[in-house]
């Protein structure tokens, strides 16, 4: 019998057998996924051979987990940063980081991401906008108000004056709120503190005929100690004409 060469009919090409998809190491792809490393672990899924498809499902596992314990902050820059899932999925996301943003207060990345999501024209940005401008106000208004709250008192002044003083702000602002006690006993020993205590508590005879600055420079202690670790500020007398 003649051979299909000697018939002069084509011969068939032998048919190329599948390549199996390359085997990677299991037992590492496992330890890496426990790792809690999701970049890190996908890096190197990849240049273990792992199958996009397994990559892709591990990816969405992890998500789907922090998006459950309301690291919404995290699920939007995985998604956004290393382009896990669609575009809608990175919106999806997106609104779901503002939604708390808006709702928790958080003002200081609230603009960025309104733009991102929906634009710079859109009624989310200039919401997002509004409300930062109003936090940075109200920021400024209490940073104000902090520096103002001191005692002023003269440089002769006793300590029947300065309690006076401090009672009169705290009228205004509420007991305890100009934290008097609270930076003695954090600043000064303990011996100072309890003495100061006990001019206002017991002492009252003693707190009026004992000078501040005197007493704090019987204990080493310097005018300028005093205004930087207590909410006291010395000023001067005018002098009369």
């Amino acid at each position: 019998m003649k051979s299909p060469e000697q018939m002069g009919k084509p011969t068939e090409e032998p048919k190329e057998r599948p390549i199996p998809p390359e085997s990677y190491d299991e037992a590492k792809w496992i330890e890496l996924k426990r790792s809690g490393l999701l970049p890190f672990a996908i890096n190197q899924g990849k240049k273990m051979g792992v199958p996009q498809e397994e990559i892709d499902r591990f990816a969405e596992d992890f998500i789907a987990r922090e998006t459950k314990n309301k690291n919404y902050d995290l699920v939007y820059k995985l998604r956004k940063n290393m382009g896990i899932g669609t575009e809608e999925d990175i919106r999806i996301a997106g609104e779901q980081l503002y939604k708390f943003f808006l709702k928790n207060g958080q003002s200081d990345s609230i603009v960025d991401l309104a733009e991102e999501v929906y634009g710079k024209d859109s009624e989310e940005w200039r919401h997002a906008n509004e409300m930062n401008k109003a936090k940075k106000e109200e920021k400024d208004e209490n940073e104000d108000e902090e520096q103002e709250l001191k005692a002023d008192i003269y440089r002769d002044a006793t300590f029947a004056d300065l309690f006076e003083a401090i009672d009169a702000i705290e009228e205004d602002i509420g007991l305890g709120e100009l934290h008097f006690e609270e930076e003695l006993w954090d600043n000064f020993n303990s011996e100072v503190a309890e003495k100061i205590l006990a001019f206002r508590d017991v002492q009252e005879k003693e707190a009026a005929n004992t000078k501040v600055l005197d007493f704090f420079k019987k204990y080493g202690y310097s005018q300028n100690d005093i205004t930087v670790f207590l909410p006291i500020e010395f000023k001067r007398k005018q002098n009369k004409k």
